[in-house]
């Protein structure tokens, strides 16, 4: 009893702090189970798929758990991918912040903050005018919007319904089903004109008309509730609050990136040695021209590279080769390892690189590795290769099929599985003249015996009398068909069988299976045997983690 009131009194504290599970001491939040299963699509399922998203979700993270502690993080391979991904969210959260976060105004930023951990229940009728960025715009004029939107709002300030004036006049094309909804609302998910009016409106009051680029919005709040958000850290709220306010700035990035691009490279004194871009140039044509590399030419471009001499650029006051690009554009997988076929190309793919180091070096001084947003990416990134090689090492640990188990398996599913096509045994007496062939059928129905009369007339296996067979439908359609109609001994009447001939069939053998070799389906067993096997050991593996760690479950935050 004792125990269960624990329990009960942890689960409480977890709803506190917006804690959906712990595993051990380790919490997740409310966002973090958003983060894997985003949020209207877990509204929109059923129980059903819920109790299994949850159930999914608890798994995975055992499995994160379980290779954490048997140090899997530490395997070479693994440490590598870590470390090179690391170092690419280095460079991008870099220029999130040198580049893009200097650009929010701290009256944006106030306002995320502000608004951020609330959603709000919206919906809008929007009237379009003939500018509007709509696939078919209204054919009215701007200040016609304008007025037939003033108009509408008097008609709902007068008693009319919200979602009968959606239906009447909006010009969203999904108003006609929704009746203007939108649903939920967070911060930072609408363009900044119709949020700063969304999240000022008081509930069930209509916003006067908000001009965007779609045309006039209406807009009405009809609820309001906290979001997951409420139960993030400050340290996390405020990096939700930084890059959802990125949106206010989206327009101004580009420039701003390529201005900081060119003070980085003029700061560093980069200097690219043309001789040596050249001399990559070549080695390229030669290589193109061997064979060596694809034909899509980003195979093989690290290699490339370690196979030139010399200075290719001058940077920060020291020259550096080809092996040092080289062993940087490792780290990028085959297929995004740029094409070095143009000098242009060359020099942009080594001021790539060279901004990256910048960028990470830079990173590391400023603390960016520090920043929460940089950490969780990390983390996602660590969890994912971490939950992929505890399922590589369960796969691993699965028995491989012998001999005896393939045999076995065909044993007991070869007349289920394996059995091949239908086959059957015929005599026939084949004539290339129709009016032979009817000739043939009175003598048979006077008595005469069919296998001579097949010795004495027929085209097929004559010294047999005309024995055929065994064969499947797939070999003979007609003849297959024509003898699934016959008993034993019975004959058919004649068979147009070509364009200049005639059969009469005999049925010797019915129609019968049999199983197909066990040779022909070897391979196919093995690989269905070691599917299985690997299928059960995660299954196996996966579930025996529930009974490892102690599992404390706080649903009621998501049902």
């Amino acid at each position: 009893m004792l125990k269960i009131l624990l329990l009960c009194f942890a689960s409480l504290l977890c709803a506190a702090k917006g804690t959906v599970l712990t595993i051990n001491d380790e919490e997740y939040s409310l966002h973090d189970f958003y983060s894997r299963y985003p949020k209207k699509q877990w509204e929109r399922a059923d129980s059903l798929k819920k109790d299994k998203m949850f159930t999914d979700f608890i798994k995975r993270e055992l499995c994160i758990f379980e290779a954490k502690k048997v140090g899997l993080q530490n395997d070479p391979d693994i440490a590598v991918k870590i470390r090179d991904r690391s170092l690419q969210i280095l460079v991008n959260e870099s220029y999130e912040h040198f580049v893009a976060t200097p650009l929010i105004s701290p009256s944006e930023l106030d306002a995320a903050r502000q608004n951020a951990k609330k959603e709000l229940f919206a919906g809008h009728i929007l009237i379009g005018h003939s500018g509007a960025y709509l696939a078919n715009p209204p054919q009215r004029t701007i200040d016609e919007a304008l007025l037939l939107s003033q108009q509408i709002k008097d008609e709902f300030e007068a008693g009319e319904s919200f979602s009968v004036l959606a239906k009447k006049y909006s010009d969203d094309p999904s108003a006609k089903n929704n009746s203007g909804s939108l649903g939920w609302v967070q911060w930072g998910r609408t363009v900044p004109e119709f949020q700063r009016v969304l999240f000022g409106l008081g509930v069930d009051v209509l916003s006067p008309p908000v001009l965007t680029d779609f045309g006039y919005h209406l807009i009405l709040v009809s609820d309001i509730r906290s979001s997951e958000l409420q139960y993030m850290s400050d340290d996390a709220y405020e990096s939700y609050v930084i890059n959802v306010s990125k949106n206010s700035v989206r327009e101004q990035l580009r420039e701003a990136a390529v201005n900081y691009d060119a003070k980085k490279i003029d700061d560093y004194g980069v200097l690219f040695n043309l001789a040596g871009v050249e001399l990559v140039l070549d080695a390229f044509n030669r290589n193109q021209k061997d064979g060596f590399l694809s034909e899509s030419g980003n195979k093989d471009s690290a290699s490339l590279l370690k196979g030139v001499g010399g200075v290719l650029c001058v940077y920060n006051g020291r020259g550096y080769g080809p092996g040092w690009f080289s062993t940087r554009l490792k780290r990028i997988s085959s297929a995004r390892q740029p094409r070095l076929d143009s000098a242009d190309k060359i020099i942009s793919a080594l001021k790539t690189i060279i901004l990256q180091d910048i960028a990470i070096n830079e990173g590391f001084a400023e603390g960016v590795e520090n920043i929460f947003t940089f950490k969780y990416k990390k983390n996602e990134v660590v969890s994912d290769l971490l939950y992929d090689a505890y399922l590589k090492l369960l796969v691993n640990s699965a028995k491989k099929p012998d001999s005896l188990d393939v045999f076995d398996y065909y044993e007991n599913n070869k007349f289920i599985k394996y059995m091949g096509d239908e086959r059957v045994v015929v005599r026939e007496i084949k004539v290339s003249s129709r009016s032979v062939a009817d000739s043939l059928v009175r003598l048979l129905d006077s008595g005469v015996n069919f296998a001579l009369l097949a010795q004495q007339n027929s085209s097929t296996n004559p010294g047999d009398g005309g024995l055929y067979g065994p064969f499947s439908r797939r070999d003979s359609g007609s003849l297959f068909d024509a003898a699934s109609l016959l008993g034993a001994g019975e004959y058919s009447s004649v068979l147009p069988t070509s364009k200049n001939s005639f059969s009469i069939i005999q049925l010797v053998e019915p129609a019968s299976a049999t199983p197909i070799d066990v040779d022909r389906v070897y391979v196919q067993i093995e690989s269905l045997l070691i599917k299985e096997g690997q299928d059960e050991a995660k299954s196996v593996g996966v579930d025996g983690l529930l009974n490892k760690y102690t599992i404390i479950k706080n649903s009621d935050l998501l049902f």
